[in-house]
């Protein structure tokens, strides 16, 4: 089945532009286009896509996450155009917020980060760590020791945004809403399976 695309941006050449080259895409449905964050809302309830790449630039672009979701069940939004910088986006950004796109991003990275934004939205909460793959694993293993997604990125030779959207893929699979609660995640993991200690009489 299609991944369901709707491209939000102010700038109509933009999402036009967007919207024309990942119709292009084998696997990729664009079922919309907005130019505004009312705009987006008004139109998921009827659209129902399973991702909103929304340009960063645009107005209240953040603010949609929550209302996405809320209207359609199974969407989530990807933020597109975040400059590559040191500091985190956000602190605790809503699990809605599906992942990241840096404005240096090219079309196969947009892609390939709207196809895990896809696969994340489909676990529900509830889910456990066993549902991470590899890499996102070894990832969460790094937040534990306090690294920031820069030093994450230098450790593992990746880009920044693509440790972006690793992180957002991890808390999206595991239901969380942020990396403090992923960690906390973790440790209520490992100790669920901890074994109890043998009693000897």
């Amino acid at each position: 089945m299609d991944i369901r695309v709707m491209v939000a941006s102010e700038v109509r050449l933009y999402r036009l532009a967007l919207q024309r080259v990942l119709r292009e895409i084998a696997g990729i449905a664009v079922v919309g286009i907005a130019s505004s964050a009312e705009e987006v809302v008004k139109q998921v309830f009827r659209l129902v896509p399973t991702v909103v790449v929304v340009d960063l630039a645009m107005t209240d672009s953040f603010s949609i996450a929550v209302p996405v979701v809320r209207a359609s069940q199974n969407g989530g939004v990807m933020i597109l155009g975040i400059p590559e910088i040191p500091a985190d986006v956000i602190a605790c950004p809503p699990s809605s917020i599906l992942g990241y796109v840096s404005r240096d991003g090219t079309v196969a990275v947009l892609v390939d980060a709207i196809r895990a934004a896809a696969r994340a939205r489909q676990i529900q909460r509830g889910a456990t760590l066993h549902d991470l793959t590899v890499r996102e694993m070894e990832i969460l293993t790094l937040l534990q020791e306090g690294r920031s997604n820069k030093t994450i990125s230098r450790h593992l030779g990746i880009g920044v945004s693509t440790v972006k959207n690793h992180v957002h893929s991890i808390l999206a699979k595991l239901g969380v809403a942020c990396r403090g609660e992923a960690i906390s995640f973790v440790y209520r993991h490992e100790n669920s399976e901890r074994e109890p200690e043998t009693v000897v009489a």
